[in-house]
């Protein structure tokens, strides 16, 4: 069944390769390895606790969030943010992948993705096993959580009020989702919901489960893979901006001639960097439009939530304003993220320009 299937992709979702459908892909596939591809510390590009405030807010994980705003609350100043960025960004990254770390993730996002009016098997487990010893935790997310939604729907079916209360208009709306939704995990639900062979009992877990929890994945989704891909970023062009400004060294220092060949090569440097940066900006002014996009459908899912009646779309009306307020903090995010690559170009076009030779 489709709870079974998402169980598996909980995980999974640490390793994937766009954002949404339809638009830019953003990033390669995240390494397995998250501290791979930052070799030394990018100290030349961006001040750390630019960078590790970012993290604080962008990061899905709450391990890496929590290491974040200890770096940057830390009474050791600055050396303990350098000492964040990138080592320990990757500890907590690694961290938060390990099994404790997800049964807290995992707990929390069930916690987040349901009502304890509608699903109150799930949630009032979800809820005990959030303050419980990590072997009662692991339990839960292993074994409990199935349970749980299994006994919410038995109570669902046995009430038949959620059912009764279908429309025609609402399996409509699962198949306007399953077309057009931005998020492919929400499309992934729906088209499940409307399989050939499904009920109106699959329409309703839609209603009550899956459509939060698979627009919650969407959303790590793009978390995940930004954050991922703005690591890489650094490492990339920092490797450059140090290159370009050994080269600027070597060609102030030296004089004649020999200067003149230095200050070309320097601004080739230079030139290296804008480049090299061009395409973060671009990236970054990509995610902007998804999250743009998601945040706008998810702000009309909950005022459409609002004006429903019916246990179905009360469901959705915590879950849709979580949802389009996250994505607007995200878009937010990457309006800031785009301009500061955008400055990167600028400052780095600008250095060119000032060390090229001019030709007399």
């Amino acid at each position: 069944m489709i709870r079974t299937w998402l169980a598996g992709t909980l995980v999974a979702a640490t390793a994937v390769t766009g954002v949404t459908a339809g638009t830019p892909v953003l990033a390669a596939e995240p390494s397995s390895i998250p501290c791979e591809f930052t070799v030394g510390s990018p100290t030349t590009l961006l001040p750390p606790r630019a960078l590790a405030t970012h993290l604080a807010v962008a990061s899905p994980y709450g391990a890496v969030r929590a290491a974040a705003m200890t770096a940057l609350n830390s009474p050791r100043g600055e050396v303990a943010v350098w000492e964040f960025i990138p080592a320990g960004w990757c500890q907590a990254t690694i961290r938060a992948e390990q099994d404790a770390a997800m049964n807290d993730h995992i707990i929390a996002r069930v916690l987040a993705t349901h009502a304890y009016e509608t699903s109150p098997w799930v949630w009032s487990a979800a809820n005990a096993a959030k303050t419980a010893p990590a072997a009662e935790k692991e339990y839960f997310v292993r074994f409990g959580l199935e349970e749980a939604r299994a006994a919410d729907q038995r109570a669902r079916d046995e009430d038949g009020a959620h059912a009764a209360a279908l429309r025609q208009y609402d399996r409509d709306y699962v198949a306007q989702l399953r077309d057009t939704a931005q998020g492919e995990q929400v499309r992934i639900a729906a088209a499940w919901a409307l399989r050939p062979e499904a009920t109106d009992s699959d329409i309703v877990e839609f209603y009550t489960y899956a459509w939060s929890s698979f627009g919650k994945l969407d959303l790590e989704r793009f978390q995940l893979t930004t954050a991922d891909q703005e690591m890489r970023w650094f490492a990339a062009v920092d490797r450059l901006q140090r290159s370009a400004l050994e080269a600027q060294a070597a060609a102030e220092a030296a004089s004649g001639e020999a200067q003149k060949a230095l200050q070309q090569q320097a601004a080739d440097a230079w030139g290296q960097v804008a480049a090299g940066a061009a395409p973060s900006a671009s990236g970054w002014l990509a995610a902007k439009q998804t999250a743009d996009a998601q945040a706008q459908q998810w702000a009309a899912v909950y005022q459409l939530a609002l004006r429903q009646t019916g246990p179905n779309w009360k469901a959705m009306t915590k879950p849709a304003r979580g949802n389009r307020d996250a994505w607007e903090r995200d878009s937010r995010n990457a309006r800031d993220r785009a301009a500061y690559w955008q400055q990167v170009v600028a400052d780095a076009l600008a250095a060119e320009e000032d060390i090229r030779p001019h030709v007399s």
